[in-house]
């Protein structure tokens, strides 16, 4: 893997994320917008909205087996807190794009759990072990499980639905088992 992958314009990575979702597409706003909103085909009718930043690992920014992202919103403003938008039936998806090699389309997208991540400060970093990439790179998807019990999910761009379905069914658990505990 690409110790410094390319940096991709936001527009770069909304593109590479609506092409790897292909026909499953029925309608999304422009790659310049930010958020990305995204509709679903049936059979998996969902709407999103798509926060997605470049995976990198700067050296000496991070440990070497670990990529980042940087959240910084749309209107954010250095030394403010911010929430990712859950309003319209939308459901956020908090995602990075890490390229794994010069060509920017061998890449891996990486999904985080944004109800995890409601509330965060100006350019809050978020982690992913190498190793879940690695995974991903050779199966489907990958998972990894952080100490507050997120998962995190990573795909290369063939299996980004299988990746986007898994992060719903994981939300759906989550929903039933706090129904359950209450």
């Amino acid at each position: 893997m690409s110790r410094n992958p390319p940096k991709l314009r936001k527009w770069q990575m909304h593109q590479l994320f609506i092409e790897a979702l292909g026909d499953a597409v029925l309608r999304h706003s422009s790659y310049n917008s930010a958020p990305l909103l995204v509709d679903l085909k049936p059979p998996f009718p969902i709407k999103l909205r798509v926060y997605i930043f470049n995976g990198t690992n700067p050296p000496g920014g991070r440990a070497l087996d670990e990529y980042k992202i940087q959240i910084i919103l749309p209107e954010q403003t250095r030394g403010s807190r911010a929430s990712l938008d859950f309003s319209d039936g939308r459901m956020p998806i908090l995602a990075a794009y890490i390229c794994i090699a010069d060509e920017i389309k061998d890449g891996v997208f990486v999904l985080w759990d944004a109800f995890k991540h409601d509330d965060f400060a100006y350019s809050a970093n978020m982690q992913v072990k190498s190793e879940t990439i690695i995974k991903a790179l050779a199966s489907p998807t990958a998972l990894s499980k952080r100490n507050n019990n997120e998962v995190i999910i990573a795909a290369r761009a063939p299996y980004l639905l299988d990746a986007i379905k898994c992060r719903v069914e994981i939300l759906q658990r989550n929903i039933k088992e706090a129904a359950y505990e209450s």
